[in-house]
């Protein structure tokens, strides 16, 4: 099997090279567990054939599953003895799992769908380092539930998305808790609810059925379909921003100099400080910057005093008390203006202080 995919319409579609011997319409073929009748056989032009010889490659429909790429596929004398090899071979399946089983005591269940995805899984965790553990401390672990329309579209996926943590800048694990082919189901669902994963869909593949689209929506897991590889590495580079940390950003808004310092009484006939200050550069502003042109919602701004080309360890994060140009309350004072300025619980300031106005973003990392 070179390539397996389901394609609508026909189902089951398998890429194939002829080794020897001869596969013909109607013959029954085995490849793994999987198992069928060859339904319709085309060549490289897609055109039919009726028998396919060594050497030649061919498509073949009629597989009731996946068969997996790299894996031989043998034709059977009858359905009967296609059935008794799938058994034999799920027989040995099943005693070389309880061999592993007994090494292991201690060790959650694998069937299904997962359990076909097995082997794929342990290639991955060998080749990228990860083992489906938390990983060290301060390393980022981002589940993701993988799904494709074929065994070789699976490992491309998988092997761009891994690649994404590895060659990120931050200490990042991109881990599939589950992968394979076929269209979405309910345990895909269940499995993506419980490690807190996105399902990334590549091909065309879609959801089983109504149930699937509304336990997604219920449990609140999104399902992204993509038929372009880049623009699903897109999507999943934005979708993984929400596992990022986030960084609180100083953005500073203005700065004014001291000129002058008075003492006033508040409305609650208290003596504090008052600056008279001239903007050097950028705005002041009382509480709130204003809304920007780019549609920006108001932020709320602080202040911080700084003596000597150092901030003050008191006056690092000081809320304005009030903000007068002349005689008038303001919301804010632009470059090149003088206004007064009285800051919350700090009285402390002297002529030739340097007074910047800023406000706090938070910025998350990309990966």
């Amino acid at each position: 099997v070179i390539d397996a995919r389901m394609e609508k319409g026909l189902g089951v579609v398998a890429d194939c090279v002829i080794r020897w011997g001869k596969v013909e319409c109607g013959d029954f073929v085995v490849s793994g567990t999987n198992g069928g009748r060859v339904k319709f056989l085309n060549d490289v032009a897609n055109k039919p054939i009726k028998q396919a010889k060594p050497s030649q490659p061919v498509r073949i429909v009629g597989f009731k599953s996946l068969p997996k790429a790299g894996d031989p596929i043998v034709c059977a004398s009858s359905e009967e003895e296609a059935k008794e090899i799938i058994r034999q071979r799920e027989s040995e399946l099943n005693s070389e799992r309880a061999e592993i089983d007994e090494d292991r005591q201690v060790q959650l269940q694998v069937t299904g769908t997962a359990a076909k995805q097995n082997l794929m899984m342990q290639k991955a965790q060998s080749k990228y380092g990860f083992d489906g553990e938390e990983g060290g401390e301060g390393t980022i672990r981002i589940p993701v539930v993988i799904k494709a329309d074929s065994h070789g579209a699976l490992e491309a996926v998988r092997d761009a998305l891994v690649g994404m943590g590895t060659e990120s800048k931050l200490d990042i694990v991109i881990d599939p808790v589950a992968m394979s082919t076929g269209v979405v189901t309910t345990s895909d669902v269940r499995m993506a609810r419980e490690s807190d994963a996105g399902i990334f869909v590549f091909g065309k593949v879609g959801t089983a059925d109504k149930e699937t689209k509304v336990l997604a929506e219920t449990e609140n897991v999104s399902i992204r379909n993509h038929d372009i590889i880049y623009r699903l590495l897109e999507d999943a580079k934005e979708y993984f921003g929400k596992y990022l940390p986030v960084e609180h950003v100083d953005k500073v808004h203005g700065s004014a100099k001291v000129q002058a310092v008075f003492e006033v009484t508040d409305p609650n006939k208290k003596t504090v400080a008052v600056a008279g200050l001239r903007v050097l550069e950028g705005n002041l502003f009382m509480g709130k910057t204003k809304r920007g042109r780019d549609g920006e919602l108001p932020t709320a701004c602080f202040y911080r005093v700084i003596r000597k080309g150092s901030i003050l360890s008191d006056a690092e994060k000081l809320k304005a008390s009030s903000l007068r140009k002349v005689k008038e309350d303001v919301e804010s004072v632009r470059n090149g203006e003088e206004c007064g300025l009285g800051l919350v619980g700090f009285n402390d300031l002297e002529e030739g202080d340097v007074v910047e106005c800023f406000s706090i973003e938070e910025k998350r990392a990309t990966i």
